[in-house]
């Protein structure tokens, strides 16, 4: 490979199902990538996803992989509630960041990555945005052929079965909103390309304290509004639908294309209900993964692709902020202003 292209050496954080699953297999399949180090706090768990993947070095803690000179870049693959800490802590050891969704469980939390060496590329990790379709779409909207989008509205869920999932623990940021609402209102705001004013939400908790079902509104002024519903207790679900001033917009399979099939966007521009003008434009299946990590790298190397700093995961997390904010009080809770 041509060293003003040579792949970017990267190192996990953590030995979890997103790091087995996506995360590496993406970073394997990528030109642009090489993964050369994972940590884990079991030793043995690292060395077994490192042959597994040929990973060609494993340690046994996430501090070795920091250490390691040759890594420039990680994947912070660690239960919500580290994100920040391990984020800080690589971006001082002087590495890029790939940090999994959410940032942070709070927008304030992450004041502790300001002051961060500005040259270091600092992500949340929404490998949606970083889709063929999902770019085509914000063109689209952006041509103005079908006027400004004026409603988004969004359904995410699936059924959480693992009593052990971290997910089931309010201490390490579980819950529906964190690991579902947070791409959901990220779409909102990829979409309008703007910030909500003020959110509404209504929340339904179990018994380990855990919202199970979510759903939101969120005013983007100027007679737009936002409204998902995110849970973790209902059949899988992941649709997105924008009505412009001139058409009717879909994303089948929204959040998690087939990596089998083409991925679609439907547009309908029918004037009235009784008639349909749908035009599909279809997209090669692809991994989102590979998608992102590659657009990450890519980043890093100074070239123009997709790439979303820490503004904008502290923008998302003031909405999750409010959301919460509302839910408890049962009123519209500036964004904000928290």
């Amino acid at each position: 490979m041509h060293d003003a292209v040579a792949a970017v050496k990267w190192g996990i954080l953590g030995a979890a199902r997103i790091a087995d699953g996506a995360i590496i297999p993406g970073l394997v399949k990528s030109s642009r990538c090489e993964a050369i180090a994972i940590g884990a706090r079991s030793k043995e768990r690292a060395q077994a996803m490192a042959q597994k993947h040929g990973i060609p070095r494993a340690y046994g803690s996430y501090e070795e992989v920091l250490a390691n000179p040759d890594v420039e870049a990680v994947y912070v693959a660690l239960p919500n509630h580290l994100h920040v800490e391990w984020t800080r802590k690589a971006a001082d050891a002087g590495k890029h960041v790939l940090c999994e969704k959410p940032a942070a469980m709070t927008a304030g939390e992450l004041a502790t990555l300001e002051g961060a060496d500005p040259a270091l590329k600092i992500s949340e990790a929404f490998m949606v945005r970083h889709q063929p379709r999902w770019i085509a779409l914000r063109k689209i909207l952006q041509g103005g052929e079908y006027g400004r989008p004026l409603s988004f509205s969004s359904l995410l869920s699936f059924t959480m079965a693992n009593e052990q999932d971290f997910r089931q623990k309010p201490e390490f940021g579980g819950g529906a909103y964190y690991d579902l609402g947070c791409y959901t209102a990220m779409a909102a705001r990829y979409v309008f390309e703007a910030e909500p004013r003020r959110a509404f939400a209504a929340l339904e908790r179990n018994v380990g304290g855990i919202d199970l079902f979510t759903s939101v509104i969120l005013d983007f002024g100027d007679g737009r509004h936002a409204t998902f519903m995110v849970s973790l207790a209902q059949a899988s679900s992941q649709s997105i639908q924008i009505v412009c001033e001139r058409a009717f917009i879909s994303l089948p399979q929204a959040y998690v294309p087939s990596r089998m099939n083409p991925n679609t966007i439907a547009i309908d521009t029918s004037a009235d209900h009784a008639n349909s003008n749908i035009y599909t434009l279809a997209f090669p299946a692809l991994d989102q993964y590979e998608e992102e990590v590659t657009n990450f790298s890519r980043a890093i190397r100074g070239e123009d692709v997709p790439y979303f700093d820490m503004k904008d995961a502290r923008a998302n997390a003031a909405v999750a902020d409010a959301v919460f904010v509302s839910a408890t009080s049962g009123t519209w809770i500036e964004v904000g202003r928290n």
